[in-house]
């Protein structure tokens, strides 16, 4: 479905289908077309389309988005789909089939939401989910009711593993932060009218991989996984500072569908 479809699906409150055949012929009623010129005029502002309809689908899913929360994107599908893989073929360590996940910076929720979802439920165990923002959490939990898991997910206020206590997991699986200030002066308009801090890394982009480095293997099970998003130039960087770092094993990384490294994963290692 093209933007002006999306656009007029929301003010007419249709599907496409029904946009074409029932609406098709008729003029827009009053209050409709001042939607509509509502919605149009907030777009040529430069708002993110996703933020006017109030709603994206993710993996299927329809997730509910506003300012202050990053907009899910088919990358990400990318590093879910690899987790789940993994999950599911039993790459990671014997725990009884249950599995304990952490997302960290869960924004919209739609990563923990994607895994609660499609893992099958002999896997089900429960995935912590963490964000340093209460509009992110708000809205993570509003999408976690909607899409029929919230019993699976605790949802916690957290600077990365400041909250998570002492406990370990199976997976840890994040898109963090990983855009350059000089590439994000280059984004689009619209882009950049979502949360700065969930776009932009200190250090080149690579921060956050640093910080994950330094800590994430002190949260996960010997044998456990690290999954990563990473932006498409990253990965050589990141090879080079996880294996600075005793206690991984070698990065693997998952490109997209245009060849680009687009997922690092890193095992913790067994002493």
């Amino acid at each position: 479905m093209n933007e002006i479809e999306s656009i007029l699906c929301k003010v007419l409150a249709c599907d496409r289908s029904s946009l074409y055949l029932d609406h098709s012929r008729r003029a827009l009623r009053v209050v409709e077309n001042r939607r509509l010129e509502a919605i149009l005029r907030r777009r040529l502002q430069g708002e993110p389309l996703q933020y006017l309809l109030g709603d994206v689908d993710f993996m299927g899913l329809k997730l509910c988005v506003r300012p202050g929360v990053l907009v899910p994107r088919p990358e990400t599908e990318i590093l879910v789909d690899e987790a789940l893989r993994r999950f599911l073929c039993g790459c990671l360590p014997k725990t009884g089939g249950r599995l304990n996940i952490l997302d960290v910076g869960t924004g919209s929720g739609n990563i923990a939401i994607a895994l609660a979802a499609f893992l099958p439920q002999n896997k089900r165990g429960w995935i912590t989910a963490v964000d340093i923002s209460e509009t992110c959490l708000s809205v993570a939990r509003v999408n976690a009711r909607r899409c029929g898991v919230a019993d699976r997910i605790r949802f916690v206020k957290s600077d990365l593993f400041s909250a998570v206590g002492g406990e370990c997991f199976d997976a840890i699986v994040s898109n963090p932060p990983y855009v350059s200030l000089r590439e994000y002066r280059h984004l689009a308009e619209d882009v950049r009218r979502e949360p700065r801090e969930a776009l932009v890394a200190p250090g080149n982009g690579l921060y956050f991989y640093r910080r994950f480095a330094r800590t994430a293997a002190r949260f996960l099970k010997p044998g456990g996984s690290l999954f990563l998003e990473i932006g498409d130039t990253q990965a050589g960087e990141i090879e080079k500072i996880f294996g600075r770092r005793q206690g991984w094993s070698a990065v693997e990384f998952i490109k997209d569908l245009a060849g680009r490294d687009r997922v690092a994963i890193m095992t913790k290692q067994f002493k």
